[in-house]
Formats: structure tokens, sequence, C-alpha cells
């Protein structure tokens, strides 16, 4: 062998092993941020809990409280309801923050759900079609409910879409969400990514997911998600 060909090999060689460090590397940051993730999930877990218990509680009793006084006075009356929007806030926000019913019934019943309750009192038909396999890894599901829930959050704020399809597919050990609404739609290039949008991709990153969000001005947006399984 000649000493040219003795440098390529050399060279292959280190790039080999380069490339095997950076794999690892890789590996490492993405589960790193896997645990990142997962840790999140259970702060909001534990705060959703201190809302349930604490703050959920303490307005429930001054509700019945003030439901008990109410029919003496019409301005009580008016606290009564006051009273109760912030005890229904407070349970909305608690469930949001952790959805028990991903835990207890999986995720076809918990974006039916999401959909039913950001979606029901706004202006906005939708239809889900959800196809999933029945074991599906917890920390899957919990990437695509927040996937989810940020995207119609965003929608009911700025998409002014009157109808909206989620929908999520199983095929050769790959799942795909698909968010399509037909809203004003808007220019990605112009647009900075949000704080809500940045985290979410780097979710989707950490477990090796795709997420593309196709729109432009006047023609709707379609948020799409394929992850590995």
């Amino acid at each position: 062998m000649t000493d040219l060909a003795t440098e390529i090999e050399n060279i292959k060689a280190l790039q080999a092993t380069l490339q095997a460090r950076l794999d690892a590397d890789q590996e490492v940051l993405q589960q790193l941020a896997k645990r990142l993730w997962a840790q999140q999930e259970s702060e909001k877990a534990k705060l959703s809990r201190e809302l349930h218990d604490g703050i959920g509680q303490l307005l429930t009793g001054l509700t019945r409280r003030l439901q008990a006084l109410s029919t003496s006075s019409p301005e009580l009356e008016a606290l009564h309801g006051i009273a109760e929007m912030a005890l229904n806030d407070v349970r909305q926000l608690s469930r949001l923050m952790s959805p028990t019913i991903l835990d207890d019934l999986g995720l076809k019943p918990a974006l039916n759900w999401l959909c039913r309750n950001l979606l029901s009192g706004e202006d906005i038909e939708y239809h889900t079609e959800i196809a999933v396999p029945s074991d599906l890894p917890k920390d899957i599901s919990t990437l695509l409910f927040r996937i989810a829930q940020e995207t119609l959050v965003n929608a009911i704020k700025h998409s002014e879409a009157t109808n909206l399809t989620l929908s999520i597919s199983y095929h050769h050990h790959v799942i795909r969400l698909d968010i399509l609404d037909n809203g004003v739609g808007f220019d990605s290039k112009a647009i900075e990514p949000g704080i809500g949008l940045s985290s979410i991709r780097d979710r989707a990153e950490a477990f090796n997911a795709t997420l593309e969000i196709d729109s432009a001005v006047g023609q709707g947006t379609r948020t799409t998600v394929t992850v590995p399984v």
C-alpha cells in the first residue's frame, strides 16, 4: 500500500471514530433532554395537585359560603358568580397542566378531551380521527399531547379558523400527528417563533421526531409531527 493510500485509510478511520463519538454525544444529549421534559411534567403534576387541593379547595369553600348568603343580597350573588368562574378556571388550569386522563385512559381519550375542552367554547368546528396502538409508550403519548395542546392554543389565539381537523395514524412503527385549520395562515419566514413553538420543536428533537409547520397567508396552517416508535 502506498503512503497516500495509507494516509487516506487513516483519515477514514479517524472520520469513523469522530462520527461514532458525535453519535454517542447526540444520544447522551437526547437522553438528558428526555429527562428534562420528564422532570417538567413531574413539576406540572405537582403544581396541578397543589392548585386542586389548595386553591381549588379554598375556592370551593368560598363559593359554597357565598351561595348560602347570596339569597339575601344581589351583591353577594354577583360575588358568588365571580368565585364560581375563578373556581372553574383553576380546575381547568389544573387539568391542562397535568391531564390525568392521559395516564388513566390513554392518548385517544385525552386528545378528544383536549379538543372538547379547548374548542367547544370557540366558533370552531372540529373533527378528530385518532388511531394509535394500545401499547404506545407514555413519553411518546405525552409528547404528542403537548404538541397538540400548544398547536390548538395557537389556533384559538391567532388563526381565526372556523374548521379544524386533528388526526393521528400509525404505520410501520411511525406515528403521525396532523392538525389542519382553515384559518388566516401566516408567512413562516416573517414570524419569530414564540416560546411555545420553540419548546415543542426542542421536545420533538429529543425524541427524534420531525415537526413541520406548513402555512401561507390566507391558506390555513398544517402542523405535522412524525415520531418513530
